[in-house]
């Protein structure tokens, strides 16, 4: 494993620029900036084509190594319904015209347009409970991801710009250009299967430099899994904001229940209930999660949001407060059909000590309440903290609230400086 290096930034070579994407932090924020730019135009997917190739070439480079500028290498290639975009992005050396590397970018939830997206990620799309081995070879069978992942991949791996996949383009990068490390980054979704196309590439291309930068991203498998990722991409950072919800999915989804506590927005009962169950139904079904290893995590120093910008518009905020609610009153129905919710109340004894609705739901569980009075319970479950509890999570979530700040910071001098373009 490769400890973080602080590296000079003073100028240097094509060589001594690679070297920096292998072993150091120094590009982090151009990653971060790559990912946010995949973001753009998330109301149709044909825009946020055009628009990431009208702006990469636009978007500014870091001081302290060759002057460069970035170049479409491969799509933006994106899923008829929106919900999967990547692209490559290539840093080129202005004054020989060579790349120094290429980074494949994977677009993560729609925090934007759907900000529901950040919780259905967690409650249903990454379909958590049911494990599989890797969608490609592996050395270890013992390697599991979550089904979702595999669903994403299976989207990506799918995409086709100019007859190559983005497979057969790294093939040809690395062909054509020796040396060169392909950075893999993500945010969200996008950082969860970062990890899993990244050890793809790995195990495909043996001799190249595979980075992995992630972003905020939740766990993909289990501690196989990891071990293997870390073994096969020896430097792969995992950034993080530790107030932010999403990377406790699924590895440390008991820090969720009092996530917020110390920024007086805990969690409502609903959502203590809804990820409890989640949490019960991995153990049942066996599928454990792990993350990276303490020397690959970039811890960012975190902050509460107080009065600070909103990262959405407040009639977003509105929506995602609907559709979120709407989400968890459907898992916590989930729950009492699967039986679970006689454990849940009672690993949440203090949470639901002295409230009425412990005692309905108690009913519930054992078939002695009506289906229109458990729709009703349900309906009725404490939600007045909800529109706190998401805005908080928004901001820590997002990009240019949560991230830029603490990655452009990081370190004392770790990673390059470059103005924020957006």
């Amino acid at each position: 494993m490769v400890s973080p290096a602080t590296v000079p930034l003073g100028p240097g070579s094509i060589d001594d620029a690679r070297e920096k994407v292998r072993n150091s932090n120094f590009f982090g924020l151009c990653y971060l900036m790559l990912c946010q730019l995949g973001y753009t135009g998330e109301n149709d997917g044909q825009t946020a084509v055009d628009q990431i190739k009208r702006l990469l070439p636009t978007m500014p480079v870091p001081q302290g190594t060759v002057p460069g500028q970035w170049r479409i290498g491969w799509g933006p290639v994106v899923s008829g319904d929106n919900s999967n975009l990547m692209y490559a992005a290539e840093f080129v050396d202005t004054g020989s015209n060579t790349p120094v590397f290429s980074a494949v970018v994977i677009r993560g939830t729609d925090t934007q347009a759907q900000p529901s997206g950040v919780i259905k990620q967690i409650i249903q799309d990454l379909d958590a409970g049911d494990q599989v081995s890797l969608p490609f070879p592996s050395p270890d069978a013992n390697a599991k991801i979550a089904q979702g992942s595999e669903l994403g991949f299976t989207t990506l791996q799918e995409f086709v710009d100019s007859g190559k996949s983005v497979e057969q383009y790294v093939s040809s990068f690395l062909s054509n250009n020796s040396g060169a490390p392909v950075v893999v980054t993500g945010h969200s979704l996008g950082g969860c299967l970062t990890t899993v196309m990244a050890l793809n590439l790995a195990l495909k291309s043996p001799t190249a430099t595979i980075v992995p930068n992630t972003f905020a991203a939740p766990s993909a498998g289990n501690a196989s899994f990891i071990q293997l990722y870390e073994q096969k991409c020896k430097f792969s950072p995992r950034w993080v904001n530790p107030f932010d919800l999403v990377p406790k999915a699924f590895a440390n989804l008991e820090d969720i229940r009092g996530l917020w506590a110390m920024c007086s927005r805990p969690a409502p009962l609903l959502v203590k209930i809804a990820v409890e169950g989640l949490r019960l139904l991995l153990q049942a079904k066996g599928a454990t999660y792990q993350q990276e290893t303490d020397d690959e995590s970039r811890t960012l120093q975190s902050r509460c949001q107080n009065s600070q910008p909103s990262p959405v518009s407040g009639d977003k905020q509105t929506q995602a407060v609907n559709e979120i609610k709407s989400m968890l009153q459907d898992a916590v129905r989930k729950q009492l059909v699967e039986g679970r919710v006689p454990a849940i109340l009672k690993n949440l004894a203090d949470d639901v000590k002295g409230s009425p609705i412990a005692a309905t739901l108690s009913g519930v569980a054992a078939h002695l309440v009506p289906s229109a009075a458990i729709d009703l319970a349900i309906q009725h479950l404490p939600v007045q903290d909800l529109a706190n509890w998401v805005q908080e999570l928004l901001f820590q979530h997002s990009v240019l609230t949560g991230y830029w700040n603490a990655v452009q910071t990081f370190g004392n001098g770790e990673v390059a400086f470059i103005r924020n373009p957006f």
